[in-house]
């Protein structure tokens, strides 16, 4: 059995390295238990084999979480692993590792439509996880009806604005997209160009698609799209590059946005920086995830703040890009028990406070949000109390589409997104666009990365 379609953009590396802190929220213990022991073996202890992403920050304060775990589970002895490269060998290792930590997106729907996770139900009812996470982390846990997956934190995306720029020209956070729309011409009308965008980054850059889509479509149809079961000709898909290019028309990005890195892009907006400036074009604000900004000095973050993807059409659900990680277990895992155990811990509140506490008041965690809602609210820095409410007030949560394209369609969103940010004479035409779209996705159909 292969998992080798996966996009190498699931791939650990390249997400771990810009989420690291991410994982440091990710776990957690039901109050009402502390008294009793988790779990006693007979004999000697059981050891399970966990794999989490290895950095030092995530480490440290996991290590906090399995100690306290260690006590009350005084018959299971944990051996923490490193994961380390692609995520997918760990899945298909004899045995796997009896729990992974992994975010949502190809790979584990993937690896759940193969049959190389366990159901989690067990896990989520002997937790009561449902009540305590929220019907939209229930939801995307479900692979088909069943729970696969144990979320434990996410992140956030928002429109980052400079606070001072708005003040001066009197202009407040937008609620709806005409809101949106003066903002970016008083903007313009005062000789300030309204946004970046990381052109060089397609992680960052493809989220205007994300949002554009769900505000134009819905969630549902996003999904729909990106799972390959919509076309790229369909009108609807014609309906969003329109209204992209139409920005980028009326001059409302930067004039490069191809020479534009996600640094550069948050870099952009600060004006902290003016007397040396850290990059030529300037502008007022950036759609952009919760790493992007926390990238930045905190003098630089300081002058920032942030605000929901605008309304577009009140008819349609709410959807909000969000990475959320959490645990599984894989279905060969040979101590599946215990792993139980040890994975309802992780996913509830005690532990996701103890992580938060040692974590302390290092800024790095301003934008991770634990899933369970009941943590002492206190321990989270405003940012991440205002991304969460965003996030949680939403009625579907989606992954950014870097994470669920298998490799065709993200080689066809790159190629577009090249052309569109590098080619500075002729813009695209939207027919163009749903061509080189259609045809990757055509060819994943043919790989099998798409299944019917």
């Amino acid at each position: 059995m292969s998992l080798n379609y996966l996009p190498a953009g699931t791939r650990t590396n390249g997400i771990f390295g810009a989420l690291a802190i991410l994982c440091a929220l990710m776990a957690g213990c039901g109050r009402d238990r502390e008294s009793e022991f988790l779990f006693e073996a007979e004999g000697p202890p059981v050891t399970i084999t966990y794999v989490s992403p290895d950095f030092s920050s995530v480490a440290a304060t996991e290590q906090v979480a399995i100690e306290r775990f260690l006590e009350r589970a005084p018959g299971i002895e944990v051996d923490r692993q490193p994961l380390r490269g692609d995520a997918a060998d760990f899945l298909l290792d004899t045995p796997p590792p009896d729990v992974m930590l992994l975010w949502d997106g190809i790979l584990l729907r993937s690896a759940a439509e193969q049959g190389l996770l366990s159901d989690l139900a067990d896990v989520w009812s002997d937790n009561n996880l449902a009540e305590s996470f929220g019907d939209q982390f229930h939801d995307l846990s479900r692979i088909e009806g069943t729970p696969r997956l144990t979320p434990a934190g996410f992140s956030w995306t928002g429109i980052y604005y400079n606070v001072e720029v708005f003040d001066s020209y009197g202009l407040s956070p937008p609620a709806d997209w005409e809101a949106f729309i003066r903002v970016c011409d008083s903007l313009l009308a005062n000789g300030e160009t309204p946004l970046s965008l990381a052109g060089q980054n397609s992680f960052i850059s493809s989220l205007w698609f994300d949002y554009l889509n769900m505000r134009l479509n819905g969630p549902e149809f996003h999904s729909d799209l990106m799972a390959g079961r919509v076309s790229y000709h369909d009108e609807r898909v014609a309906r969003v590059w329109q209204l992209w290019l139409s920005l980028l028309d009326r001059g409302y990005f930067v004039e490069t946005p191809g020479s534009t890195s996600d640094l550069d892009s948050m870099t952009a907006i600060v004006r902290g920086d003016s007397e040396t400036p850290l990059n030529r074009q300037k502008a007022v604000m950036a759609l952009a995830p919760h790493f992007s900004a926390g990238e930045l000095p905190p003098a630089f973050a300081s002058e920032l703040d942030f605000f929901q993807f605008p309304q577009i059409d009140a008819a349609v659900a709410t959807g909000e890009i969000s990475v959320v990680f959490g645990f599984i277990i894989p279905a060969g895992a040979i101590n599946r028990i215990p792993a139980g155990v040890f994975v309802g811990y992780m996913g509830s509140a005690e532990a996701q406070e103890l992580q938060l506490r040692q974590m302390g008041e290092d800024e790095s965690n301003a934008g991770y949000v634990p899933v369970h809602q009941n943590i002492d609210g206190e321990l989270l820095s405003p940012a991440a109390e205002k991304g969460g409410q965003i996030v949680r007030g939403a009625d579907s949560i989606r992954p950014p589409l870097t994470l669920v394209l298998p490799d065709e369609m993200q080689r066809g969103f790159t190629t577009v997104l090249r052309r569109l940010f590098l080619t500075t004479n002729t813009r695209m035409q939207v027919s163009e666009i749903q061509s080189i779209l259609e045809d990757a996705r055509q060819n994943a159909i043919q790989s099998g990365a798409y299944r019917p």
